[in-house]
């Protein structure tokens, strides 16, 4: 590979913020962030798993945060300062039937998964804009193409991401700011990993899956970064879908 490509991908001399950091998608992409140069704001509501994450390297700057809560958002922003990189990826799973939903489960999913993650855009994007220059990426789902049973509000949420981004692209592009989604297919992390341990589940799934696997938390990072670099520079508005062709059929 050409050097003047590889250039790309060197991140010295940059800041990320990434959200859901302390484990799974969030925690391979920061540990690659870092790994590639940049200092990392790792945030999430996991204090453990942050302090582990903390002590690979001193890269990481943890902080504790909770999507859902307007206060924390906005303390985050302010916290982390000017930022080249957002990486909008914590987030949570409801798996329950609808006509069992409770309203406060439906509020909690919607606060996590689209109203937090959109103010947090708001407010780190709002500093690019100013200097013109950044690059945010969330983390959707597979499940903004098709839908599936039992997870109809997380569903609803991430193709509200994929919607979102688009606006959000149309907006800040004059500003040197580009905004993308990557929608992950079904990933062994911590968030659905149960749904995948039942056997006859986990057999019916791989069926639906080309590539014969379940993606690793690296496959998303890597996907992640390409869209956080300069290689990326003239994709923005965008939804990477990165599920081993699931929604192919």
């Amino acid at each position: 590979m050409e050097p003047s490509f590889l250039r790309h991908f060197d991140f010295a001399g940059k800041t990320a913020c990434v959200t859901g950091a302390a484990s799974g998608i969030g925690r391979a992409t920061a540990a690659l962030l870092a790994s590639l140069g940049a200092v990392v704001h790792a945030a999430d509501r996991d204090a453990a798993g942050l302090e582990s994450l903390a002590a690979e390297g001193s890269a990481f700057r943890p902080i504790v945060f909770d999507q859902a809560n307007r206060e924390s958002v906005e303390n985050l922003a302010r916290v982390v300062g000017p930022v080249d990189i957002l990486v909008n990826n914590a987030g949570i799973l409801l798996y329950q039937p609808l006509i069992d939903l409770a309203w406060e489960d439906l509020e909690r999913v919607i606060a996590t998964d689209l109203t937090g993650a959109i103010g947090l855009t708001r407010s780190i994007g709002a500093g690019m804009v100013a200097r013109r220059t950044g690059v945010i990426v969330h983390t959707g789902s597979q499940l903004t193409f098709n839908g599936a049973e039992f997870r109809s509000v997380y569903a609803a949420a991430k193709a509200g991401i994929s919607q979102f981004i688009k606006t959000a692209a149309l907006e800040w592009g004059p500003h040197g700011v580009r905004v993308n989604c990557i929608a992950p297919g079904r990933t062994l992390t911590p968030i659905n990993r149960h749904l995948l341990s039942d056997p006859e589940q986990y057999a019916e799934a791989i069926k639906r899956i080309p590539l014969g696997r379940f993606g690793e938390p690296e496959d998303i990072a890597q996907a992640i970064v390409f869209l956080a670099s300069d290689a990326s520079a003239y994709v923005t508005g965008q939804t990477l879908v990165v599920d081993g062709g699931w929604v192919l059929p």
